[in-house]
């Protein structure tokens, strides 16, 4: 969530940001790209948590057959 408000932030001061007496919206792109990787981070990790519950619960099975 603090990554959200982050670049919320940025967002805002980036996009005051002028060229020539243009507005770019530096901004709003940074703001994008910084909640892309952070989301792709998040699922990347959620996704090696659940990998990791699924290699130990068929680790637990195989060992409990073996017990069998």
């Amino acid at each position: 969530m603090k990554a959200a408000f982050f670049a919320l932030a940025l967002g805002v001061f980036l996009n005051m940001s002028t060229f020539d007496g243009q507005v770019w919206p530096i901004g709003s792109v940074a703001a994008i790209v910084m909640m892309g990787v952070w989301i792709k981070v998040s699922m990347d990790r959620r996704f090696e948590e659940l990998e990791k519950q699924i290699k130990d619960r068929s680790t637990a099975q195989n060992e409990e057959k073996e017990d069998q």
